[in-house]
């Protein structure tokens, strides 16, 4: 087992979460960092990281999404059902 020291904001953990207390906040903060080393070192699958494309891209991938709104092509859905799909597809 190892033991790490991390420095936190005060002011902006607060605004994270107002109720964080010291201890708290680090049982919330092992509890992430043991689910982070496991999704690595486990053989399961993962989801794609919603940042895993280039800056070139990202701005492919922009073009062609504003060249389907364009010609008529795109489907569009609520924003929260949209939100409700990352939220699925990343564990949020």
């Amino acid at each position: 087992m190892c033991t790490y020291t991390i420095t936190v904001d005060d002011k902006a953990l607060k605004r994270l979460r107002p109720t964080f207390t010291q201890e708290s906040f680090g049982v919330w903060l092992q509890q992430h960092v043991d689910n982070l080393v496991e999704d690595i070192t486990s053989d399961a699958p993962h989801s794609e990281s919603p940042i895993a494309h280039t800056a070139e891209e990202m701005k492919a991938i922009v073009v062609e999404r504003l060249r389907r709104m364009e010609s008529g092509e795109a489907t569009y859905i609520d924003g929260s059902a949209g939100f409700e799909q990352i939220r699925a597809k990343y564990g949020l």
